[in-house]
């Protein structure tokens, strides 16, 4: 069964190169590279974890995101003991985390911006308050 493509590679504390989804390798050489078996490599394509794309001769081949993804599923493998249904979990809460960690850094971005300007509010209804005589510092 085909799986929809997914966003697993992407993270915002990993390396990102420039032509990081470029096609650079062969199926060989990405396996060989992440340390998996080919046919480990046709299984994740299969379920739409990765995708090769045309290279510049002409032939499928594999980018940087795509073997990095390949390392993580062999390391979870062996340390983890995970099969591939436990992974495709793992990376789907992952994903999850890495989306709720923007969320909440865009959350604490606009909550700071909020303070900055009640605190200029603030300030300006104490400076009107003291031009008109009426400031208490219990205020």
């Amino acid at each position: 069964m085909r799986r929809k493509a997914s966003t697993w590679q992407t993270t915002s504390w990993e390396a990102q190169w420039p032509y990081d989804d470029e096609p650079r390798f062969t199926l060989r050489i990405a396996a060989r590279l992440a340390g998996v078996s080919p046919m480990l490599v046709r299984q994740l394509q299969e379920r739409g974890w990765i995708q090769p794309k045309v290279m510049p001769g002409g032939g499928l081949g594999y980018s940087l995101r795509d073997v990095r993804l390949l390392i993580r599923v062999r390391e979870w493998r062996e340390t983890l003991g995970l099969d591939l249904a436990g992974i495709e979990v793992a990376l789907h809460l992952r994903q999850q985390i890495l989306e709720l960690q923007q969320e909440l850094a865009q959350v604490e971005a606009e909550m700071a911006q909020r303070i900055a300007a009640l605190n200029a509010e603030i300030q300006r209804l104490r400076r009107l308050l003291a031009e008109d005589g009426q400031w208490h510092e219990e205020l």
